[in-house]
């Protein structure tokens, strides 16, 4: 009877364990079979669990372990370095995981096979090329050049001023990437929509409901209520409702001919006409442009000037250094009561350097493309819809091109004359992020005022692990006056 029991349970035990491993080969064995009879060749991978994929060894690589170079780490490791793009499952939609620079190039640069996509979309976008490239030159023209960034800069030095002045005021400790978050939104609702001349009541929501955006977007897309997702479905067509709602006061105002805003994407999209039929955009495409704008720049800035602050604050001589490279930019001004001007950003070389090692080695999330068509890629044939996550945290890392590639070390740029090929935290390309200048332009005036007058005292220094653990918190005090 003993004999009989051990038998049956060792019996059940492997049986489990066969059903386990098929399961988790299951995706990998579908998608095999279904584009094995059209020829194609897709790269090694591993597509993980049936519906979940690899999502769980992405969560716990990012939530759990505090390693979110695990999880690139082990495609590459499995499966070969040299490969340097793999198959999974990921956000509900097979995958390819790219993990080096010139394949990410490759992608970036082709307008044609490649399109943006969220972390939740699993098609591309249906609007043509050239119309791409028009709205882009449209929505992007006003925040490139020089000369924008100076008209931009007196607002943008002033709502970071205050929200600091707000950190430092409050007593209780504060959770820094959170509290970041509202001046970066500020700042982007302006370059967007003029901020200054909309309800504040209104933007709050918007800001709100763009959190609970990103949260769903960035989960499974299961849209059943009571999941992220679903509530990020919502949380889209309030955000809708409320740009809608500013796009048609603005016609009022036009109307009325009253005094708009300051020069900002709105008014821009507004009073774009098309050459040809002198057609202006839809409601439905400026809506949808400000929701684009909205989702890609809500927590950027916030995330890279927190983990900026938490970098020097656990490097002491690089706070040093960076500071005393400020303290001289004040000691030039042609009077001591003058302020911040545009053009001394251009003089604090040291913290452009600073910025540099912190968008290098906080490289973690991946950057998102769709194939448009079925695409040929380094002797590979991925299908339409399939879409590429591309990690420059891989690259970033690499000890070829960094060395000590782990250590937060802005001065490894002192001996680069110019840039790696390699490293592009912006993009690269036609897509290339448009902000990119406007966000080093409020990430210099933060750290500016950060270095001159402030310190951020954590109660546990080693606290600070990657999103979402990174909610740094700790006391924001005001050290000078």
């Amino acid at each position: 009877m003993e004999f009989d029991s051990v038998l049956l349970y060792t019996a059940l035990g492997v049986g489990i364990l066969t059903l386990c491993n098929m399961l988790k080969n299951a995706n990998g064995l579908f998608y095999s079979i279904k584009f094995s009879s059209r020829k194609y060749r897709l790269p090694p991978g591993d597509m993980g669990w049936p519906f979940i994929g690899n999502m769980i060894l992405f969560f716990k690589s990012f939530k759990s372990t505090g390693n979110p170079g695990s999880f690139v780490s082990y495609f590459v490791t499995r499966f070969g370095p040299s490969v340097g793009m793999y198959k999974a499952y990921m956000f509900g939609s097979p995958s390819i995981i790219v993990t080096t620079p010139e394949i990410c190039k490759k992608i970036f640069m082709d307008d044609d096979n490649f399109d943006r996509g969220k972390s939740n979309s699993s098609s591309a976008s249906t609007t043509s090329n050239q119309e791409e490239k028009r709205l882009r030159r449209i929505t992007t023209t006003h925040i490139r050049t020089h000369g924008s960034l100076s008209f931009y800069f007196d607002c943008i030095n002033e709502i970071v001023k205050n929200s600091l002045e707000k950190f430092a005021a409050k007593e209780e400790p504060i959770y820094l990437f959170s509290e970041m978050k509202r001046p970066a939104f500020e700042v982007l609702m302006l370059i967007l929509i003029g901020g200054y001349q909309v309800s504040q009541q209104l933007l709050g929501v918007v800001f709100e409901e763009t959190a609970l955006l990103i949260r769903g977007f960035h989960g499974m897309p299961i849209n059943i209520p009571g999941f992220a997702y679903n509530r990020a479905m919502k949380a889209q067509g309030v955000i809708a409702q409320m740009f809608k709602q500013i796009l048609d006061e603005r016609k009022v105002m036009i109307a009325e001919n009253k005094v708009r805003p300051m020069s900002n994407m709105l008014d821009m999209m507004l009073d774009a006409q098309d050459i040809d039929g002198g057609k202006g955009l839809s409601d439905e495409t400026i809506v949808g442009l400000l929701l684009q704008y909205t989702f890609a720049g809500y927590e950027s800035v916030a995330k890279v000037a927190s983990k900026t602050i938490m970098h020097l604050e656990k490097h002491p001589d690089v706070l040093q250094k960076a500071k005393e490279e400020q303290e001289e930019v004040v000691k030039r001004r042609s009077s001591s009561n003058a302020g911040l001007h545009f053009d001394e950003i251009r003089q604090m070389k040291y913290l452009s350097k600073v910025l540099d090692e912190t968008l290098r080695v906080n490289s973690l999330i991946p950057i998102f493309r769709v194939a448009k068509e079925t695409v040929n890629l380094n002797d590979y044939t991925i299908p339409k819809g399939w879409k590429f996550l591309t990690f420059l945290w891989s690259f970033n890392m690499d000890p070829n091109t960094y060395v000590n590639p782990l250590e937060f070390n802005p001065s490894r740029w002192d001996d680069m004359e110019t840039k790696p090929a390699s490293y592009f935290p912006f993009g690269v390309g036609p897509k290339m992020c448009p902000g990119s200048n406007v966000a080093r332009l409020s990430l210099s005036i933060i750290l500016h005022y950060f270095l001159l007058n402030y310190r951020f005292e954590q109660p546990d220094p080693d606290q600070s692990k990657t999103k979402p653990l990174d909610n740094c918190i700790g006391r924001f005090k005001k050290v000078s006056t």
